[in-house]
């Protein structure tokens, strides 16, 4: 099966190896997804609940790319191709702006009211470990489709390095919490994730803007 599965991604052209890499990447992220949900409600835990909700957010934003990828590489209309991709683009820009704003307003409250919780050592592996892969999989599509001018896999690369922003603060908060002692950790966290949410507020931003400019 692993052989036809790489037969079968070689035959590919480069734009549909790229969706092929985020159909996989997604059903990764969704069972990622489900993982911090569970255990944002067994600890319970703030921080991996948001970080859970923003990674639904954008694996539901993530199949709406897929979908408008294909409705605009079928369509023999180049103007209507164009309104999908801008459509796409800004509607990405929008939720990441959105989802800056409410870490943002997260981050700042669990900076002054959250709580300092131990965390399990393996817990503070699996999370680094799902970090790590977030980080690599955004680089990986940042890199390999670079030359890749389709508005919606631009899309799709900026909502991938947006979530891994996040991922690292997740990252900071576990470690922090299992290794510090008693230090009071809140400050630090809170200053990361609202750092991380200014970035993702930023590329919002800069996706509606831009959005305007696609052409």
């Amino acid at each position: 099966m692993i052989k036809k599965l790489k037969e079968y991604y070689g035959n590919l052209k480069k734009e549909d190896k790229a969706i092929f890499f985020l159909q996989i990447s997604t059903l990764c992220n969704i069972v990622v997804a489900f993982v911090k949900l569970i255990l944002a409600l067994s600890l319970p835990s703030l921080w991996f609940f948001i970080n859970a909700c923003f990674l639904f957010v954008l694996i539901l934003a993530r199949g709406f790319s897929l979908r408008d990828y294909r409705k605009a590489k079928y369509t023999a209309d180049k103007a209507e191709e164009l309104k999908i991709s801008r459509r796409n683009y800004l509607n990405n820009g929008i939720i990441l702006l959105a989802l800056g704003v409410i870490y943002f307003c997260v981050s700042l409250y669990l900076m002054f009211r959250g709580g300092k919780g131990a965390m399990h050592e393996y817990l503070t592996y699996l999370t680094a470990l799902i970090a790590f892969w977030s980080c690599g999989s955004a680089i990986y599509g940042m890199v390999k489709y670079k030359r890749d001018h389709s508005p919606i896999l631009s899309a799709v690369k900026i909502t991938n390095f947006a979530y891994a922003l996040t991922s690292i603060v997740l990252t900071q908060v576990v470690l922090l919490s299992a290794f510090s002692g008693d230090i009071d950790t809140k400050l630090f966290n809170g200053i990361t994730g609202m750092a991380a949410s200014v970035a993702i507020t930023v590329f919002g931003i800069y996706m509606v803007i831009g959005a305007k400019k696609i052409r």
